[in-house]
C-alpha cells in the first residue's frame, strides 16, 4: 500500500479535517456505485438479481417494500433522491422496494426510517419480515448440511475448518451465550451495591483482565460469556472497597472487563444491552483520571452511533476525542489517536463522505509510521491495521475495484488479533461478491471463518451476503455455500 505523505498546504492534520468537513456538509458528497468495477471497465450490477422464488417470499416481507415505497413516494421523493438522503446509491433504494430481492439489511432500515420519519415502523416491518423469511427458508432448505462440509472441501482445494473449531459447534456457541446474557444483566446491576464476597488482589487480577481482552480480540465470545458475568460483581467489590490510592487500578481492569462484556452483547444484537454497558464503560472510564482511557471509552461509544446510524454525530464525537490527545506524548497516545481516526474513516465511509474518509485515514496513515503495531490499551493499531481499514472504506464507498486492488498480493500477518484479521477477509469478500466473483467471496469467508469463527457467525454484512447467494438459488457454488449457511444459524 503506498504510504500517504503529509500534504503540502501549511495546515495541520486538525485544521485540514476541519476543511474537509466543511466541504462535505456544504454538499459535496461523493455516491459511488454499488458494483462498478473500475479496473474491468464493466457496468454496474444489481447487488438484487439474485431473487427468491415467489413461493418463498413472506407476505411480510411485501408489506416491509410496499411500505418504504408508499413513505417514499409520500415525502415526494425519487429513488436516486432518497439514496442520496441516506447515504446509499439508487439500487439499494430499488431493490429494497422489491420483495423478491428478499429483506433489506437492517442498516439501510434504519436510515430509511428515520429519513422517512417513520417512527419505527419500517424497524418494527423489518424484524417481522427477517423472522419470518428466516423461517421459511428454514423449511425449504435441504438436509445434506453435514455433507456440505466435505464437498466444500473439494470446491476450494484445501481442508475445511476442523469440527472442533468449525461449523458444526457455532448453534451451540450462540446458545450458550444466550443462555448467559440473563447473569450479564444481573452482573451488571451489582454496580453500585455489590454483594458481599472475595475479593483478590491487583496483582492476581492483572493476569485474568489480560487474559479476557485476548479472548475478545480472537472474537471468543462463548468463552467471555461464561468467565465475565462472574468476574464483573468481584470487579465492582473492589471498585467500592479498594484504597483511594488503588481505586483507579481496578478501574482500569473493569474498564477492559466492560469491553469485553460489550462485545458479547454488541456482536449478538443486544442493542440494549450493549448500551446500557457502554454508559458504565464511559463512567469508569472517567474514574482512572487517564484520559487516554477515556479517548478509547469514545472509541466504544462509536458502536452506538454505527447502530442508530447517526453517523455525522458519531463522527464528530470521534474527532473531539481525538483533538483532546497529545498524540507526541507517547506510543499509547500516538495508537489511540490514530485508532479514532480509522474509525472516524469508517464512519465517513458509510455515510458517503469520501473526502473526509480519506482525510482521516490519511491521518492514521502517518501516526502508524511512528508506531509498532500491537495492542494499545486493548485496541489494535499499527500500519496493518490501518490498511485494513483501507480496503473497509474502498468498500463501504463502493468502489470495489479499488478494494480488490489494495487487496492484491497482501494478507495480514498472523500476529494482529484473530478478529481484526477476520474483518479483512470479510471485507474482501464483499468486495469480490459485488464484482461477481462469488467462488472467491466464499473463499474469503471460509478463510475468515477459519480465522476467527465466532466473529464471522455474528457479522451481520455476513449474513446478508449468505442470504443474496441462498436467493440466487443452487449453482456450483451450492455446497461451500450450505456449509457457511449451517454456520450462520
Amino acid at each position: 500500500m503506498p504510504s500517504a505523505g503529509p500534504p503540502s498546504d501549511g495546515l495541520d492534520a486538525r485544521q485540514r479535517l476541519r476543511r474537509t468537513a466543511r466541504k462535505e456538509s456544504n454538499g459535496q458528497v461523493v455516491l459511488l456505485t454499488v458494483g462498478t468495477t473500475p479496473r474491468e471497465g464493466g457496468r454496474a450490477s444489481e447487488a438484487g438479481d439474485q431473487r427468491y422464488p415467489t413461493e418463498l417470499v413472506h407476505p411480510s416481507v411485501t408489506e416491509l417494500a410496499t411500505e418504504i415505497r408508499r413513505l417514499r413516494e409520500a415525502a415526494g421523493l425519487s429513488q436516486p433522491e432518497l439514496g442520496t438522503l441516506v447515504g446509499y446509491t439508487k439500487q439499494y433504494i430499488s431493490l429494497a422496494e422489491r420483495p423478491k430481492n428478499g429483506v433489506p439489511s437492517r442498516n439501510l432500515v434504519i436510515a430509511l426510517d428515520k429519513a422517512l420519519d417513520a417512527g419505527g415502523t419500517l424497524l418494527a416491518l423489518h424484524a417481522a419480515a427477517k423472522h419470518r423469511q428466516r423461517e421459511i427458508r428454514r423449511r425449504s432448505s435441504t438436509s445434506a448440511i453435514d455433507d456440505a462440509r466435505y464437498d466444500a472441501e473439494n470446491m476450494l482445494g484445501r481442508s475445511v475448518c476442523p469440527p472442533s473449531d468449525g461449523l458444526s459447534v457455532q448453534h451451540t456457541e450462540a446458545h450458550s451465550i444466550s443462555a448467559h446474557i440473563p447473569a450479564l444483566r444481573r452482573a451488571l446491576d451489582s454496580y453500585e451495591s455489590p454483594e458481599d464476597g472475595p475479593i483478590r488482589s491487583i496483582e492476581l487480577l492483572r493476569p485474568i483482565v489480560l487474559s479476557i481482552i485476548d479472548k475478545r480480540l480472537r472474537s471468543d465470545y462463548a468463552e467471555l460469556a461464561r468467565e465475565v458475568p462472574a468476574l464483573l460483581p468481584e470487579l465492582h467489590r473492589a471498585i467500592a472497597d479498594c484504597r483511594e490510592s488503588q481505586r483507579a487500578i481496578f478501574a482500569r481492569c473493569l474498564f477492559q472487563v466492560y469491553r469485553a462484556a460489550d462485545a458479547i452483547a454488541e456482536k449478538h444484537g443486544y442493542s440494549d444491552l450493549s448500551a446500557r454497558i457502554i454508559g458504565l464503560l464511559g463512567s469508569v472510564a472517567a474514574e482512572t483520571g487517564d484520559e487516554l482511557v477515556q479517548a478509547s471509552g469514545s472509541y466504544v461509544r462509536g458502536e452506538i452511533f454505527f447502530s442508530s446510524g447517526e453517523l455525522t454525530t458519531g463522527r464528530m464525537m470521534l474527532e473531539r476525542a481525538a483533538e483532546r490527545i497529545q498524540d507526541r506524548d507517547s506510543d499509547s497516545a500516538a495508537a489511540t489517536y490514530g485508532a479514532l481516526h480509522m474509525r472516524a474513516a469508517v464512519m465517513a465511509a458509510r455515510a458517503g463522505h469520501a473526502a473526509l474518509a480519506t482525510a482521516h485515514i490519511d491521518e492514521a496513515t502517518q501516526i502508524a509510521l511512528r508506531v509498532n503495531e500491537g495492542i494499545h490499551l486493548g485496541t489494535a493499531f499499527g500500519a496493518a491495521s490501518v490498511r485494513i481499514h483501507r480496503l473497509s472504506l474502498a468498500v463501504e464507498l463502493g468502489d470495489f475495484g479499488a478494494a480488490l486492488r489494495s487487496a492484491t498480493g497482501w494478507q495480514p500477518p498472523t500476529n494482529l488479533p484473530a478478529e481484526r484479521r477476520s474483518h479483512f477477509y470479510i471485507d474482501l469478500g464483499r468486495a469480490y461478491y459485488a464484482a461477481g466473483r462469488t467462488e472467491r467471496a466464499l473463499d474469503a469467508l471460509h478463510t475468515a471463518h477459519c480465522v476467527a469463527p465466532e466473529h464471522i457467525c455474528a457479522h451481520p454484512h455476513v449474513r446478508e451476503m449468505i442470504e443474496q447467494m441462498h436467493i440466487a438459488g443452487p449453482g456450483i457454488h451450492s455446497t461451500a455455500l450450505s456449509a457457511l449457511q449451517h454456520a450462520m444459524r
